[in-house]
């Protein structure tokens, strides 16, 4: 399990008196902190990996039905002779 880091998580920045006008002093500005970014990435390429042990496992179970229906075709045929 990954932990969580302080840049990691969403926050609020106050805006730099010299980057505003005088009306607007102290107005929190919202920003997406780039540990936000690599994390979504990092669940996209878990998503992505999980999807395809899912769709390898579906094959596998229909093989594995496959394979169970074979076998009792032949114990059928065995206990027959």
């Amino acid at each position: 399990m990954e932990h969580w880091k302080n840049n990691d998580v969403a926050g609020v920045c106050q805006t730099p008196a010299s980057a505003v006008n005088d009306g607007d002093r102290g107005q929190p500005v919202y920003r997406r902190p780039a540990g936000l970014t690599i994390t979504v990435e990092k669940l996209d390429r878990a998503l992505v990996d999980i999807q395809a042990q899912i769709e390898l496992l579906r094959r596998e179970r229909t093989n594995l039905g496959l394979v169970r229906g074979e076998l009792a075709r032949m114990e059928a045929i065995w206990q027959k002779a």
